[in-house]
């Protein structure tokens, strides 16, 4: 675990360099790639116009009930998360430490709200947790500790029920085919991709390479698998072990090989930089606030 914070605190270094360059967005829960984030609303509608979701229902109905409704449930608790912010640090109101709550309410408000009208409840809390951030302003920014550090705390409950309870029963579903799935996966599935988003930044190609490995495959890969399995869809089964298997790899692999990588990567950019300093990683960058589970080791 100490060698997969080294990874991420060198990677989050580069990371800081393409955020200069406009290549990354930020928002208010945290540093990803353009249109990432949309990735778990956008299979969920798939999902629900695949499998029927709604009953006889169109699936341009329930596509526009998914987002709309997605949409007015993180709208409502994102304005009125931002309204009790506000308010209350303007009157004094809400102790800081209170206040802590507010982020983490909103989001489970825009979730619960969106799903009760039938609506995506990720795209509410995308949408709420955006609003919030564009309306709390810099107040937001001092409000996410307890957030960033309960979830830092569930991830790590998530990945010991994943290795305790998912992980063995997927291993009886091995076969080749899907060894190959995750071998591909977090390699030119993942790196491929990479360096074509990366082109253009003027990345050396070590930081291409390290970016693109860098890529653990973890709770996201997990709750896509877990609603796939929930939608009864037909070899939802091969779906989930073969998830299931890319994540356990993912972690065997990953944290391996961070500590000598992120070494033989500070090597490579402290004999480049003597010679001749690599354009995109020199260029100086803001020093962002630590996040998640650096909070937790802070």
């Amino acid at each position: 675990m100490q060698a997969w914070g080294e990874e991420r605190a060198v990677r989050a270094v580069v990371l800081r360099h393409m955020l200069t360059r406009g290549e990354w967005q930020v928002d208010a829960k945290g540093v990803r790639l353009r249109g990432v984030r949309i990735c778990v609303p956008l299979l969920l509608i798939l999902l629900a116009t695949v499998s029927g979701a709604g009953g006889e229902s169109h699936p341009l109905r329930v596509l526009a009930e998914q987002i709309g409704y997605g949409l007015l449930g993180g709208l409502a608790a994102g304005a009125l998360a931002a309204a009790v912010v506000i308010l209350a640090s303007g009157r004094h109101l809400i102790d800081d430490a209170w206040q802590q709550i507010i982020p983490l309410a909103a989001a489970v408000l825009a979730y619960g709200i969106a799903n009760a009208l039938g609506g995506s409840g990720f795209i509410a809390a995308f949408v709420g947790g955006a609003l919030f951030g564009l309306l709390a302003g810099g107040k937001a920014a001092g409000m996410m500790r307890f957030t960033e550090q309960t979830g830092a705390v569930l991830d790590a409950v998530t990945f010991l029920v994943f290795g305790a309870v998912l992980l063995g029963p997927a291993l009886e579903h091995l076969s080749w085919q899907i060894a190959l799935y995750a071998v591909l996966s977090l390699t030119v599935v993942r790196m491929v991709p990479v360096a074509i988003s990366l082109w253009g930044t003027h990345a050396q190609a070590p930081t291409v390479a390290f970016i693109g490995w860098f890529g653990p495959r973890g709770l996201a890969s997990i709750v896509f698998a877990v609603i796939v399995e929930d939608a009864h869809l037909p070899h939802a089964g091969t779906i989930v072990a073969a998830s299931y298997l890319t994540v356990g790899l993912s972690v065997l692999v990953h944290g391996l090989s961070a500590a000598p990588l992120v070494s033989r990567y500070a090597a490579w950019y402290q004999a480049a930089a003597d010679k001749s300093p690599p354009m995109m990683e020199s260029q100086p960058a803001h020093e962002h606030r630590a996040r998640g589970s650096a909070l937790l080791s802070s």
